[in-house]
């Protein structure tokens, strides 16, 4: 080596002593590293820092697949969102089928007003046992008292569905259209309604009329109506303005094949019998 100067050349030769210390220190700790088990060497450190890496790249890369695929679909909800016409839902707001049924108001609570007739009410001025029995009238017992009114249940048709009507073959159909069926309906569940509430009243409270109609309802009921709820023509003509004609016997028609009523014929009537859809 040349050199120009004696600092020079104890400078160089302080590096080269620097390195060989430095790769005897590792020569020594390799040494010490392979006589201890327990101690995990540099090159383990490094396989499991690499599996660490590659678990971490895939999972990075479901990452940005996921966000992908979600930022797709929000680009399609955005192009849906602006090619809704909202005159068109405004119309459909405005034009709703009057065959839906409308919505029942909840009734007020009753709790406030127990409170303010407890608070307003007079205080009770105490008298004489004589005078107990005279304004305290005796109770009666359960058995006494009066009973409660019987619970009714009313049969209901339930509408039928678009699906269900474009499903109907078109021979049975003719020129009829979805709102015409649903609306027979209407008349059709004024008859179970009347009919059932007949029923449902005590023999002791009905006045000629409903008596002579309890004993018809009775008179049609035979076992294969056991569990059955249904009306007969009589029924129809008597509460509803359906008319039995041609096109009256293919809206049954309809419902029989939809199956919102079923026909249970026997002793010369037909009995139109609702189906439950739940």
């Amino acid at each position: 080596m040349e050199s120009n100067s004696l600092m020079a050349l104890m400078n160089h030769f302080c590096e080269k002593l620097d390195g060989i210390r430095f790769m005897l220190d590792l020569k020594t700790n390799k040494k010490m590293c392979e006589d201890d088990e327990d101690e995990i060497t540099c090159q383990e450190h490094i396989e499991d820092l690499a599996e660490e890496i590659d678990g971490l790249s895939g999972t990075l890369k479901d990452i940005k697949s996921t966000l992908k695929y979600r930022q797709t679909k929000v680009n399609e909800l955005k192009a849906l969102t602006e090619s809704i016409d909202v005159s068109c839902l405004q119309h459909m707001v405005d034009n709703l089928p009057t065959h839906l049924p409308k919505p029942v108001k909840p009734d007020p609570p009753q709790q406030n007003k127990c409170c303010e007739d407890e608070i307003t009410a007079a205080p009770v001025r105490r008298t004489s046992s004589s005078e107990d029995k005279e304004n305290n009238p005796k109770k009666r017992g359960p058995s006494r008292g009066r009973r409660p009114a019987k619970n009714v249940y009313i049969p209901t048709l339930v509408y039928i569905t678009v699906e269900e009507f474009e499903g109907v073959p078109k021979y049975m159909k003719g020129r009829m259209n979805y709102s015409q069926v649903n609306t027979a309906i209407d008349e059709l569940n004024k008859a179970f309604s009347e009919k059932y509430k007949v029923l449902g009243m005590k023999r002791t409270t009905l006045n000629d009329l409903n008596k002579k109609r309890y004993e018809r309802y009775k008179e049609q009921e035979s076992k294969d109506t056991k569990g059955e709820h249904f009306i007969v023509d009589g029924d129809i003509k008597e509460f509803t303005n359906f008319k039995m004609d041609s096109v009256g016997r293919s809206v049954l028609t309809i419902l029989r094949h939809v199956g919102r009523i079923k026909e249970i014929r026997g002793g010369k009537l037909t009995r139109y019998a609702c189906i439950e859809v739940y």
